[in-house]
């Protein structure tokens, strides 16, 4: 819905901070004296309007029609979608992180050092990188090992597993042995899966819970995942505590980093928790006096207060960073300071992306303007004055325009 920003803007009048994109001004692009002529690119070739963003004519089958920067004006251009890119000097885009135009046994990568100034993203096709062993397998889109037939990056209902060619593929086929025929979908043994609450899914395709699994815990009379919250207070983890040649169990313990309050739960050390709004919860769920004034960092190892970005506490090529651990939703903000390593030549590498005009720095990180970049689905990148923003695109007018707004 949020990908109908601006028009939802000029709908409801809102008041909101939001700029038409630069094709909706006539003397930039001819097509906006038209009706509708903002969501239309011109192309000279005919002397004709199309609609932006549309794939196919007058473009090639696979690519869409963008606006693109030339000297003050802003003309139409033929790039491949975002999620795609195409072989150096062909116009088909294929699929990133699938087997696309490539051999068995390899899969379609960007190229990030291949953006030319009319913002092309080319490909290349790579051999996936080797896991520790056997039972992982690589999954190009994050670059991580995952255990095969475990849920991983998959929807649920679908399962990792290798395909004929060894490529990782989210599947689920009715032979498995991790198949419920119930709803077609596939789940991992000893998870909750299509299963009710206290019932954990079972090798042999069934749903169930016996006293003798590590799983089972005694308070409840049922059975839970481990390594989740399970039957758990707050901040617990459901996790095995004792493995005897009789069995194992599972008890409730806090996680790492957490320590209980009072209260019985779990909190995350250096946050509020159940603290007073200028106390923090510490080592042995007590509750202290956040020690640091406004823009400082507490680093517990010096246990001494530093601004983000100090030297003096950490090892060499490392700064005082906020700790990305924390999550400020759940738990509150962290008042806690970590060591992490500096990137080499970062300023100057900012600096040489900001100056070029068809490139932005966006938190740190070298991006190509006009595709998605660090933006979420539905949004690409653009630079006005020298700095970048996420900007939402457009297509087709909904048929019922949202009247919010997103900042």
């Amino acid at each position: 819905m949020a990908k109908w920003v601006w028009l939802a803007a000029l709908i409801c009048g809102s008041q909101a901070a939001v700029l038409p994109p630069p094709w909706a001004d006539v003397r930039r692009n001819p097509c906006a004296a038209h009706p509708r002529g903002w969501l239309m690119l011109y192309w000279p070739a005919d002397g004709k309007c199309y609609t932006i963003y549309k794939k196919g004519y007058p473009c090639p089958e696979t690519q869409e029609l963008s606006p693109g920067r030339w000297g003050g004006r802003t003309v139409a251009e033929c790039k491949c979608p975002p999620g795609t890119a195409q072989l150096p000097h062909t116009t088909t885009c294929y699929k990133l992180f699938e087997r696309g135009p490539c051999r068995p046994g390899e899969y379609f990568a960007p190229v990030e050092e291949s953006f030319n100034k009319r913002g092309e993203r080319q490909g290349m096709c790579v051999r996936p990188q080797q896991c520790a062993d056997e039972t992982l397998l690589y999954w190009p889109a994050d670059g991580r090992c995952h255990y095969r037939l475990s849920q991983g990056p998959c929807y649920p209902g679908s399962l990792l597993d290798a395909e004929e060619d060894g490529l990782a593929n989210c599947t689920c086929p009715a032979n498995s042995p991790n198949y419920w025929s119930a709803d077609g979908g596939c789940y991992e043994h000893y998870t909750r899966g299509p299963c009710d609450k206290g019932q954990l899914f079972l090798p042999g395709g069934k749903c169930g819970c016996e006293s003798h699994m590590p799983h089972y815990h005694n308070a409840t009379g049922a059975c839970y995942e481990l390594e989740t919250i399970g039957p758990c207070p707050k901040g617990h983890l459901f996790s095995v505590v004792e493995v005897t040649p009789q069995g194992s169990h599972a008890e409730c313990r806090c996680k790492s980093f957490h320590a209980r309050a009072d209260d019985g739960a779990c909190y995350r050390l250096y946050t509020r928790g159940p603290c007073a709004p200028d106390e923090m919860i510490a080592r042995g769920g007590r509750c202290t006096k956040v020690p640091c004034g406004r823009g400082r960092l507490y680093v517990a190892a010096a246990r001494r207060c530093f601004r983000p970005g100090a030297r003096e506490p950490c090892p060499a090529g490392e700064a005082v960073a906020y700790d990305f651990g924390a999550r400020p939703a759940l738990d509150g903000p962290s008042h806690n300071g970590v060591c992490t390593r500096l990137r080499p030549g970062c300023d100057q590498e900012v600096e040489s992306c900001s100056n070029r005009s068809w490139t932005a720095a966006y938190n740190g990180t070298c991006h190509i303007v006009h595709t998605q970049g660090p933006c979420p689905e539905g949004a690409w990148l653009v630079k006005s004055s020298y700095r970048a923003r996420c900007e939402w695109r457009l297509t087709t007018v909904p048929d019922k325009p949202p009247c919010t707004v997103a900042s």
